[in-house]
């Protein structure tokens, strides 16, 4: 059984924490009396400029990463449980291959085609701010840069983030995501396992 590195775990435990601390402090903003509730339910839709860093280890002694920079799309749908609290069900695509860096034999790793299926609970932390967090299931096309190996890759995502209104329906935003997948096994019994950190900031549109 693998046992999840130390970064890995201190990595989720961070985002997990900056979610609850920024529910807290949510909380205590509200108990003082806002001017007025935002309207936390609705449909968004964005496109968002992404940094990643992907890293690549493998049973053939690779050990390497790859920087990539793309621009992604995502939509969500929240429905407000409390006036500052939100629970949304989303979707996100990323456009072009992100690089994980190289095997031992020289050939690129990457991944092509992400796209996953979020789950985002959003808490307000003013009429303007708010303060969100996300569990994805992720896909993918795992795949060599000498086009022998390719394969379909599933993992779990973890990420939080900010949404600024600006008006009624008119927002940016800006997030941070933890992309774990799953070893995948090629043709020539390499196995490898990828991992991707995104840094990302975007507008938006909801409509409520």
């Amino acid at each position: 059984m693998k046992v999840p590195s130390l970064r890995n775990l201190s990595m989720k435990k961070l985002l997990i924490t900056s979610f609850v601390l920024g529910s807290l402090t949510a909380g205590s903003a509200f108990a003082a009396g806002p001017t007025a509730a935002p309207d936390l339910s609705g449909f968004s839709i964005g496109t968002n400029a992404e940094f990643s860093r992907g890293s690549v280890t493998a049973n053939d002694g690779s050990s390497d990463g790859g920087a990539t920079t793309s621009a992604g799309i995502n939509a969500r749908y929240d429905w407000a449980l409390t006036p500052t609290f939100a629970v949304g069900l989303g979707a996100s695509y990323s456009t072009g291959n992100h690089a994980f860096g190289s095997y031992a034999n020289g050939t690129a790793a990457s991944i092509n085609n992400r796209y996953s299926i979020d789950i985002v609970p959003t808490v307000a932390l003013s009429n303007d701010i708010q303060l969100f967090g996300k569990v994805s299931s992720i896909y993918g096309n795992a795949a060599s840069s000498d086009g022998v190996n390719n394969h379909d890759v599933q993992g779990v995502g973890y990420g939080v983030g900010v949404r600024k209104m600006l008006d009624k329906n008119l927002y940016v935003q800006a997030g941070y995501d933890l992309n774990k997948f799953r070893d995948v096994t090629y043709n020539n019994g390499t196995t490898a396992s990828l991992q991707e950190n995104v840094y990302s900031v975007g507008i938006g549109y909801k409509v409520h």
